[in-house]
């Protein structure tokens, strides 16, 4: 049975409730302090959750370029705390902006008094937003690590669910139906540029569009040509022939940048897989 909404939709829809409690909960913390109305408030609150969520989504850039999971403990710690400090001074300096575009300077007295909370929220959430994207770099660099030197993922609790997929791909697939509300689109595999892993659907880029369907990235791993598909990372499948150029992203990993603009990361044994087939 098809979701009502996709694993894409679903985590957007969470963000949206999460600045919404955040704004509710941060307006009745501040309401002993401040001599604002809650609703007047309540907006700033809501800006400052955007900011927040601005803040969340550098983090999650700046963090995984930086792998900070192969350092030793006491270097991430270093790491984590230095990055800390600059967060915590941006927030602090974002969350009294924000207050001085909707009450104005005469507000500004008391915004500075409180803003000893303010960064103490900052801290607050700074460490809980780092232990959750460090906790999935550690996920996705043992699940990168899974992957064999032939680029498949060995998934030991879905032996038999891998054998059915297999079966259905024991012939080369040359196109891919996906129905699309009432129509049914008819991808050729040469048109595609790379798959993408979403929760239990895939995401078929193409020339032409994007599309969802229902199926597991082993599938099409043992489906597509192994000459013009490689599995680069366990979420995503890519046609080497739509690759404009790799690139070091960091020590041990590659960025391939394709003819589409966008950009996919490379584990090791992937950029391995990936060689082989250039025959570089």
């Amino acid at each position: 049975m098809k979701l009502l909404f996709t694993h894409t939709q679903i985590q957007q829809i969470a963000l949206v409730l999460l600045c919404i409690i955040f704004a509710v909960l941060n307006s009745l913390a501040y309401q002993p302090l401040v001599s604002f109305t809650f609703t007047s408030f309540l907006i700033k609150s809501l800006a400052d959750s955007l900011v927040l969520l601005g803040i969340g989504v550098l983090l999650s850039l700046i963090i995984p370029s930086t792998n900070y999971v192969k350092l030793d403990p006491l270097q991430q710690f270093i790491n984590y705390f230095a990055l800390g400090i600059l967060i915590v001074a941006l927030w602090v300096a974002l969350s009294f902006s924000t207050s001085y575009l909707i009450f104005g300077s005469a507000a500004r007295e008391e915004f500075i008094k409180i803003i000893p909370m303010t960064a103490f929220i900052g801290i607050l959430l700074y460490v809980i937003d780092i232990q959750f994207i460090h906790h999935r770099m550690v996920i996705e660099d043992i699940k990168g690590e899974s992957v064999s030197d032939s680029g498949t993922i060995t998934e030991n609790n879905d032996n038999f669910e891998d054998t059915e997929q297999e079966e259905k791909a024991e012939k080369v697939l040359e196109r891919i139906a996906v129905k699309v509300g009432q129509k049914i689109h008819v991808i050729l595999v040469p048109d595609i540029i790379y798959i993408e892993a979403d929760g239990d659907y895939v995401r078929i880029i193409t020339d032409h569009g994007k599309y969802m369907k229902e199926d597991t990235m082993k599938f099409y791993e043992a489906g597509l040509p192994s000459s013009k598909f490689v599995r680069v990372h366990r979420s995503h499948i890519v046609n080497v022939e739509k690759i404009l150029r790799i690139e070091l992203y960091e020590k041990q990993n590659q960025m391939l940048t394709l003819k589409n603009g966008d950009q996919i990361r490379a584990s090791v044994s992937g950029y391995k897989a990936l060689r082989e087939t250039l025959k570089l």
